[in-house]
């Protein structure tokens, strides 16, 4: 099952202009048959869209388990107002990157390989998981616990149990490494 809610909102940028924010809302229920959610068609919607921010809200209702996903996006080849600023397209977020130093470089791309992996494997985009940005705040703090990664800003629950401990193994062996002299490796 998948509700879904498709919207536009009119709001302002920060020099008061009007733009239109198009999000859409999944609701997926868990599927006993997958163990997990099926969320091919979250996958297919996304397919010609560019995806500026996914949220997902991990709920339980009558002992069913559910994700809500939330998308704010905008499609491919149309100006809907985000994109573009004063006749300029909006460049790619890379402001993860000052939060590294070069020491935690290897730790960032064993983190980012494993991502991609996992990714492959489930056939999700890889910022489902998480973004380059929040694997720059793991990486960063470089949490021993669950509870540590359930800090990390868009990290829920639901995250944090089908990935965390993955994550955690990653950062025990670049510790071990780190203690050695050598570098972090995947």
């Amino acid at each position: 099952m998948v509700a879904v809610l498709f919207n536009r909102k009119t709001t302002a940028d920060r020099n008061g202009r009007n733009f239109f924010m198009l999000f859409r809302i999944f609701t997926l229920r868990f599927n006993q048959l997958l163990q997990g959610f099926d969320d091919s068609e979250v996958v297919e919607f996304i397919k010609d869209k560019t995806v500026l921010s996914l949220r997902d809200y991990f709920f339980l209702r009558n002992e069913m388990p559910y994700l809500a996903i939330v998308l704010l996006y905008e499609p491919h080849g149309e100006d809907t107002g985000m994109a573009k600023a004063g006749g300029k397209k909006k460049a790619r977020d890379e402001s993860w990157r000052k939060l590294l130093t070069e020491k935690d470089m290897p730790l960032f791309d064993s983190l980012r390989s494993w991502r991609s992996e996992r990714c492959k494997k489930e056939g999700i985009p890889p910022y489902v998981i998480c973004n380059n940005k929040q694997l720059a705040q793991i990486t960063v703090a470089r949490p021993q616990s669950l509870s540590g990664l359930v800090k990390v800003e868009g990290f829920g629950q639901g995250k944090v149990e089908k990935y965390g401990s993955e994550m955690l193994e990653i950062l025990r062996h670049s510790k071990e490494e780190e203690k050695n002299g050598q570098p972090a490796s995947e």
